[in-house]
C-alpha cells in the first residue's frame, strides 16, 4: 500500500517526538514549556510576548507557561531595562541544561536517520522536506 506524504511526515514525527517525550517526561514538563525552553538561546533575553509569539500561544496563554517555567527554575524573570513596565526572560542554568539535553535527542534521532543512506540521498531527504515546509511559511 502505498503511504501519503502526509502519512509518511507523521510517521516521522511520531519517531522524532518519541526520543523528546523522553526528555520532556524526565524534566517534568510539558510539550509548549519544551518549546518555551527551545524557544530561548542560550544567553538570549526577550519579552514574554515575543516567547509567547514564538511558542504560537497568545500573550495571557504564553505568560502561564512562563510562570510555570520560572516556577521549575528553568527561565530566569527580570525588569526589561528598555521598559520597566514589562519583564524579559532568559535561560537559567537549569534551563541551559535541559535544552542542551534536549538538542542532544535531537542529535541522535537525526543520526538514526541519516545512518541509513548514503549523502547523496540525505541531500536529497532535505531538500524534499525543505520543499514541503515552504509551503507553512
Amino acid at each position: 500500500m502505498n503511504k501519503s506524504i502526509i502519512d509518511l511526515i507523521i510517521e516521522l514525527k511520531k519517531g522524532c517526538m518519541e526520543d523528546e517525550k523522553h526528555v520532556r517526561t524526565r524534566c517534568n514538563i510539558s510539550f509548549v514549556e519544551y518549546k518555551g525552553i527551545m524557544g530561548i538561546d542560550i544567553e538570549e533575553r526577550m519579552t514574554c510576548n515575543a516567547l509567547a509569539k514564538k511558542m504560537g500561544l497568545s500573550p495571557s496563554r504564553g505568560s502561564r507557561i512562563i510562570d510555570n517555567l520560572v516556577r521549575k527554575g528553568y527561565l530566569l524573570r527580570m525588569v526589561n531595562p528598555a521598559d520597566r513596565r514589562s519583564f524579559v526572560v532568559s535561560l537559567s542554568f537549569k534551563g541551559v541544561k535541559i535544552r542542551k539535553q534536549i538538542k542532544q535527542e535531537r542529535n541522535n534521532c537525526e543520526k538514526r536517520i541519516i545512518k541509513s543512506f548514503s549523502e547523496k540521498e540525505v541531500e536529497l531527504i532535505k531538500e524534499g522536506l525543505e520543499l514541503i515546509t515552504k509551503i507553512f511559511n
